[in-house]
């Protein structure tokens, strides 16, 4: 038997604007460009994106982005605009876990010296990391530009050629930082990625009260434009008069028209609706693959710095399934922790072991997760209270030798259609934001 969707019958609505993907970027887009005739379509059951929060006891679950990096920074200034209440992380250790043990020190010194690798070979990485922030300290949460010295040499190097790692536990252990920032291995991405991210968790970073969420909420909450979910965008093309845009709303498919298109979805998704693109617009879209993420939360009958220590925030993870593990109460009060008395952990996988559990039942990857969770933690073994678990298909879109030469090519709007998302600039919350605020422009100048 074959179904169909009804077809509405009411007259062609025409939008000055809008904006496929309900995702931070695509929020900012219709929250900045103050116009009231802006159409925004998310497929899923809410906005947010990779937003997204869970409440578990009195914490939060941030599902995808754990946090907003502070200081200058776009998404900074938005959270600050939009009222929302950011509390720093303090972290003061400095930790891994490899080997089947942690690492954990006060000062990267100290640090370096613990870390179970040859002594010739915590020099290298103590030079190393010298000279990654003397050189490339300027360039983080900075949009990637084709002509800039310092990104040409970060695009053109995998981390282990930049770094000339050869040592197998130093290579290990800047996979496990690579894979967290791209969802690759140091010999297979660039650069650019991976020391972006190593010297962005060396600065502030900020927990966002109520969960991540709370940004894109406030977005829609309080942009102009119509918000609408559940509406699965299934084509987008260029008219004489514009863009046509076709989408599915509880089993019924609408049109509308726009006089600009925003596509603020993955670069696979927007290659799935898009109609009549350019043959080079499409070769660079298609370049833009993506890595998977995993991420699973416990909530536990004892307080989480029972099992990190105080101090202790994130932790990248070495040789397992998962790569980081991390204490969600971290910036929770004393009162609040010591009066509940739970605890909640989270860890993450990146793309190969994401993929794998997404083929499994959510019970069965979460058994996956917390066999991880005792072997780090054999004490947690007992007292876990309450799971979660969050599948990203797209998480991120990784980095390869050379992108740098096409970046330009997926920016470029075509035909009255604009792209926006964090694979147009590196990845993570401040290149979502940095990428919106470029379209902003572009819509602004008549581009």
């Amino acid at each position: 038997m074959t179904t169909q969707s009804n077809v509405s019958t009411s007259a062609l609505q025409t939008y000055d604007v809008v904006v496929v993907g309900g995702g931070i970027a695509g929020l900012t887009v219709a929250y900045r460009i103050e116009n009231n005739n802006v159409l925004l379509l998310e497929k899923e059951p809410v906005v947010g994106g990779r937003t997204l929060s869970v409440n578990m006891g009195p914490y939060v679950f941030n599902q995808g982005a754990q946090m907003i990096p502070g200081g200058e920074t776009n998404v900074a200034k938005l959270a600050d605009e939009l009222g929302l209440e950011l509390t720093l992380i303090n972290k003061t250790k400095t930790s891994t876990y490899i080997n089947d043990k942690f690492v954990i020190a006060s000062s990267e010194f100290k640090y370096l010296l613990d870390l179970p690798i040859p002594l010739v070979e915590k020099i290298k990485m103590g030079l190393k990391i010298l000279r990654i922030r003397s050189r490339y300290s300027d360039v983080v949460d900075k949009s990637p530009r084709s002509r800039d010295p310092k990104f040409l040499e970060l695009d053109e190097k995998t981390l282990v050629d930049l770094l000339n790692i050869r040592d197998p536990d130093v290579k290990a252990l800047w996979d496990s930082i690579s894979k967290s920032s791209s969802t690759l291995r140091a010999d297979q991405v660039a650069s650019f990625q991976p020391v972006n991210t190593f010297l962005h968790h060396a600065a502030d970073e900020f927990f966002v009260e109520g969960g991540t969420v709370e940004v894109t909420r406030a977005l829609a909450n309080q942009t102009a434009a119509r918000v609408e979910t559940g509406a699965s965008v299934i084509r987008v093309a260029s008219s004489d008069t514009g863009v046509a845009i076709q989408y599915e709303q509880n089993g019924t498919t609408h049109s509308v028209q726009a006089r600009k298109c925003v596509m603020a979805v993955p670069a696979p998704v927007a290659l799935s609706v898009l109609r009549d693109l350019p043959d080079a617009k499409r070769a660079a879209l298609a370049q833009c693959e993506y890595g998977a993420m995993s991420s699973a939360a416990f909530l536990v009958d004892k307080p989480s710095e029972h099992f990190f220590g105080k101090g202790n925030w994130r932790v990248p993870v070495v040789g397992m399934t998962t790569i980081g593990i991390g204490d969600p109460t971290f910036t929770f009060s004393e009162d609040v922790k010591l009066q509940d008395g739970r605890g909640l952990i989270r860890l993450y996988a990146g793309d190969h072991g994401s993929r794998t559990l997404q083929q499994m039942s959510d019970d069965a990857a979460l058994e996956v997760f917390e066999n991880d969770l005792f072997h780090i933690f054999p004490a947690a073994r007992g007292l876990v209270l309450e799971r979660s678990l969050k599948h990203w298909p797209y998480a991120i879109c990784p980095w390869r030798i050379g992108r740098l030469d096409a970046i330009d090519d997926i920016r470029s709007p075509h035909n009255n259609i604009h792209y926006c998302g964090d694979y147009t600039e590196n990845s993570g919350l401040e290149s979502a934001v940095l990428s919106a605020l470029r379209v902003v422009s572009e819509l602004s100048n008549g581009q």
